[in-house]
This record gives structure tokens, C-alpha cells and sequence, in this order.
């Protein structure tokens, strides 16, 4: 019974220990804006509903951090767009996914990629042209945590 209360007790340490290799204060920021398509991302297989939408014009940005892993060609991004209702406007649709790295108290801005950026990804024509014809498209983006070099980045070296 002791070994069961002691296992308890130090439950809430062990969440505190499995950080990942983003140093605090230092945030993998994802942002995902469509228009005129629906997206459904998915992170390392785990779908995020906050990073996805249906309605065909949507726009998220949120840190992933607990959602990556460190090392080489580790992570993967999916988004997988679905072409919605027609709306009219005859646009062609737009999609925009980017993942940036962004230091406490710095502002991300969804639609111009800064400096730290992992990827940036925008539909190519063939793309936009196979959703408009009613076909959907599944986008992969493969990236690399480099926990050493995220913490030299945040010490500014």
C-alpha cells in the first residue's frame, strides 16, 4: 500500500520531467490559415483539432511543443485539404502551414514566416487546381527538433 501512495505522489513530478526538448519559454508556434479548402492537421499521428477546420476559411496558431520529439526527421506535419461547397468567389483555394520557433513575449505573425522557421508551406498550383476539381490533397512536412541548439538559440549564442 505504501509503494501504491508513493507512486501517486510523485505522478505529478513526472509530468513536470517529460518537457521534451523545447526549453522553457521557447515555443514551436504552428499556424495554419485556409481559404475556400477544410484541413485536418495532424502532428506526429495525433490530429489537432485546433489546427483544423471545415468551414473552409479558418486560421490557428498554437505552440506544439508537447507534441514534438527531438531528432532527425522525428516529426511529421500532415494536412490532409478537402475541397468545401463552392462559395462563389471563384478564387482559387489557399492554404498556408508554417512552423516557426518564437521566444516568450515575441509576437507570430500567421501570415509572414520569420527568421526561425522550420517550414513554410503553401499550396502549388497543380494542388490548388486538383482541390478545385473536387479531389483532395495531402500535404507531409517532415522537421527536426534540435534540443542543444534550440537552447544555444534561446542564450543567444
Amino acid at each position: 500500500m505504501k509503494a501504491f501512495k508513493f507512486g501517486w505522489a510523485l505522478a505529478p513530478f513526472a509530468l513536470f520531467g517529460c518537457g521534451g526538448p523545447v526549453p522553457a519559454d521557447m515555443f514551436l508556434t504552428m499556424s495554419v490559415s485556409t481559404q475556400d479548402v477544410a484541413v485536418t492537421t495532424s502532428i506526429n499521428g495525433k490530429e489537432d483539432e485546433f489546427l483544423s477546420g471545415d468551414s473552409g476559411s479558418m486560421s490557428g496558431s498554437r505552440p506544439i511543443n508537447k507534441l514534438v520529439r527531438e531528432g532527425e526527421n522525428e516529426n511529421e506535419a500532415i494536412f490532409v485539404l478537402t475541397p468545401v461547397a463552392n462559395t462563389g468567389d471563384d478564387a482559387a483555394p489557399t492554404f498556408l502551414a508554417t512552423l516557426e520557433i518564437a521566444i516568450k513575449g515575441e509576437i507570430v505573425d500567421t501570415l509572414n514566416p520569420g527568421e526561425r522557421t522550420l517550414f513554410s508551406r503553401e499550396l502549388s498550383a497543380e494542388e490548388a487546381a486538383a482541390i478545385s476539381a473536387g479531389e483532395s490533397v495531402t500535404i507531409t512536412e517532415h522537421f527536426t527538433v534540435d534540443g542543444a541548439a534550440l537552447k544555444a538559440m534561446k542564450n543567444g549564442e
